[in-house]
């Protein structure tokens, strides 16, 4: 697993510093790296139908985890949508695969626009914990990777390897559909 991941983060970016392990966009954000990679295990996330989908089972799970922060007013989240069609066509069960709303508020319209591309994954949203709990609120603040003027960077991608452990963060568009990355998340 650790050759295939060298491989993936070489295809995905050609050139990028050493350590850095938040690639991408670079902006000012108001909370530290490995407090955005800790929200993961911190969040609570729910479907359309308010039921809690439990992220830390399913990073745990074996397999390697891809989660998406996504817009439906984002061109480059919708950009990424042929990617992601072609992930599900070549590997549909090599990843887990978690899409997640950018902002709760804007969860109706970003599922209805996810349920058009027809991919076999759901699109969550941060539970209404947040309201009352400021622990969860302040994991919310380092998931979603907020800016230090309070926006978000969509879309923003984590990579969770099979133990469970965060690799890489990723601000900005990613195609998965390119050859070369969609063999490497497929592990070909």
């Amino acid at each position: 697993m650790a050759r295939f991941l060298k491989t993936l983060f070489a295809l995905l970016f050609a050139v990028a510093p050493a350590r850095a392990e938040i690639l991408g966009m670079k902006v000012e954000r108001m909370a530290t790296e490995e407090e955005m990679k800790s929200s993961l295990r911190q969040i609570d996330l729910v479907d359309e139908k308010g039921q809690p989908f439990d992220l830390r089972a399913t990073m745990g799970n074996g397999r390697p985890t891809f989660v998406s922060i996504w817009a439906h007013w984002c061109p480059n989240c919708l950009a990424e949508a042929p990617g992601y069609k072609a992930l599900a066509k070549a590997c549909p069960d090599r990843w887990n695969v978690v899409f997640v709303s950018s902002m709760r508020k804007d969860y109706p319209k970003d599922l209805a626009k996810f349920r058009t591309y027809g991919l076999p994954w759901k699109i969550y949203r941060i539970a209404d914990t947040v309201n009352a709990e400021p622990d969860k609120a302040k994991a919310a603040v380092a998931f979603y990777g907020l800016t230090k003027e309070g926006g978000v960077v969509t879309p923003t991608h984590y990579l969770i390897d099979e133990t469970g452990a965060v690799k890489a963060i990723i601000s900005g568009k990613m195609n998965i559909a390119e050859p070369e990355r969609l063999a490497a998340f497929c592990g070909n």
